[in-house]
């Protein structure tokens, strides 16, 4: 894990019994705002809801351009959680994804 953050994130997921992948070999494809193609590493993937957390605790701005550009080269869902709060706080549902996914779009 790359922070205390994300160790909290997995003990909720493990907490609610949600199946999680987090794995440096799956990558997602994106381009930098100097135009330099690169690889996002998702913090989580949830295989059987097809959804990838995203644990974010400060933006920059190349941070929202990296999200943005993902998205619009991936078909992907992802949910960020900036607060150790929501990560606590975390339960998933069709409506929270949907809910999640918009929030997504507010930061880009």
């Amino acid at each position: 894990m790359d922070s205390t953050w994300e160790v909290e994130c997995a003990k909720r997921l493990d907490e609610l019994g949600i199946r999680w992948i987090r794995n440096p070999s799956l990558k997602l494809k994106y381009t930098t705002r100097g135009r330099r193609a690169r690889n996002y590493i998702p913090d989580f993937y949830l295989p059987d809801h097809d959804v990838y957390i995203e644990v974010k605790g400060y933006w920059t701005d190349a941070a929202r351009h990296k999200m943005k550009d993902v998205q619009e080269r991936n078909p992907v869902k992802i949910i960020i959680l900036e607060s150790l709060e929501e990560i606590t706080s975390f339960a998933l549902d069709s409506v929270a994804v949907k809910q999640e996914k918009n929030r997504v779009d507010e930061y880009l």
